[in-house]
């Protein structure tokens, strides 16, 4: 797929019409739904890159090992490993250690990068922040958690989580460095609560944005496991790029609602 570097904007017509609404004081909306229609193509390229493929296969996959009461040494059958009593925060720890040693086997990239911090955050939104306590929780309180993943619903929340901040983080990759130059008296952003709020609604359309996703991984992941019993890395190559494709056209959607509003 070659590798996509995230932390220049990129020059191609649709990137520059970015920057022209961004000079033109355009509307934050108007200019995160150009930035996102512009970014459809390298996201889509980025879609076979081998980490962001793993993130997919552990998303699917460690809700599953929870569902066993050897939570540590399903996880190490995946990979990952994970001791037999481990906390939250160990989990987590093994997890990106996992991803690390994965990215060097097969390449780093920037959006491989971006995709290891999306399952993270997911893995925290969706599990962590709902245990008794995050540092107080026993092992069983985070298989019991991770395990709330493993259902068709709950697949569906975890899915739109990773892939939430996986568009906003890409996203934010490509436009931090030229939104900098826009923030300052007499810019587009005269400070930095502007330029917050800005982020503000990036992050809520993004969240938005993958709504679709929901519906369709909870259909998908209920067919793979029924069909083979498991989800290895061919059955995450193909979801993850079918993913990209859904919220593709979803983001064209949204940008021609906000052309004829």
């Amino acid at each position: 797929m070659g590798h996509i570097h995230l932390g220049v904007l990129p020059r191609s017509r649709s990137w520059k019409a970015v920057v022209a609404m961004l000079e033109d004081r355009a509307a934050d909306d108007l200019v995160i739904a150009q930035a996102a229609v512009a970014a459809e193509r390298d996201l889509s390229r980025a879609a076979y890159d081998e980490t962001y493929v793993e993130t997919i296969r552990l998303l699917a996959m460690i809700p599953q090992a929870a569902r066993s009461e050897h939570f540590g040494r399903s996880l190490r059958r995946l990979g990952v490993d994970a001791s037999d009593d481990a906390g939250f925060a160990d989990l987590v720890f093994s997890v990106a250690r996992h991803l690390d040693a994965h990215a060097r086997r097969h390449g780093r990239t920037d959006f491989g990068t971006l995709a290891a911090r999306a399952l993270i955050g997911a893995l925290t939104s969706q599990v962590g922040d709902h245990l008794p306590a995050l540092f107080g929780a026993d092992a069983e309180d985070v298989r019991i958690g991770t395990a709330r993943l493993s259902t068709p619903r709950g697949f569906s929340r975890a899915a739109r989580a990773y892939f939430g901040k996986l568009l906003g983080a890409s996203l934010s990759s490509w436009l931090d460095r030229t939104l900098a130059t826009h923030v300052g008296p007499g810019r587009r952003f005269p400070d930095i609560a502007g330029r917050a709020a800005f982020d503000e609604a990036l992050a809520s359309y993004c969240a938005e944005a993958t709504l679709i996703i929901g519906e369709f991984s909870a259909g998908w992941q209920a067919a793979t496991l029924r069909r083979i019993g498991t989800i290895g890395t061919a059955e995450a190559r193909v979801y993850g790029a079918v993913a990209f494709k859904k919220i593709g056209e979803e983001l064209r959607i949204r940008r021609r609602d906000h052309e004829d509003a």
